[in-house]
């Protein structure tokens, strides 16, 4: 069994009356600077590096994710996350402004919003309040 190390323990008692949102990112630095500005938030975080760990926080035990980010500054299996994306929970992709294809791919795979590295940045705590679904 491998272990993501940017998964919180199930029994986490910080477990956040937000939700959690999954994560997919192949950077830990900025997976966890997310981590870290989400719990400020209120919400447990799920870091997967791998669209199969992905998939699998978006439904951890009980626990259905309220949002997923998706980050495509690294190559993404968007094929691999299609099933994953219709479950209906949000879903925000972000790369870099200049990938005119990563945007093409994410909004192909039916994401529901797409934005660059900048703004995703700036605007993270404006973005999961906007489009975290209440479970």
């Amino acid at each position: 069994m491998t272990t993501d190390p940017g998964a919180e323990p199930a029994g986490d008692e910080r477990v956040a009356a937000r939700g959690l949102v999954a994560v997919l990112s192949g950077d830990l630095f900025f997976g966890m600077r997310i981590r870290t500005t989400l719990r400020q938030l209120g919400y447990t975080v799920a870091l997967a590096q791998d669209s199969a760990a992905f998939t699998n926080h978006l439904q951890r035990g009980d626990q259905r994710a309220v949002l997923g980010l998706i980050d495509f500054n690294r190559p993404v299996a968007w094929q691999a996350l299609q099933g994953a994306i219709a479950t209906g929970i949000p879903m925000i992709a972000f790369g870099p402004h200049t990938d005119v294809d990563g945007f093409r791919a994410a909004r192909a795979a039916g994401v529901a919003r797409t934005i660059a590295n900048g703004e995703f940045s700036n605007s993270l705590a404006d973005l999961a309040a906007r489009y975290a679904r209440a479970n």
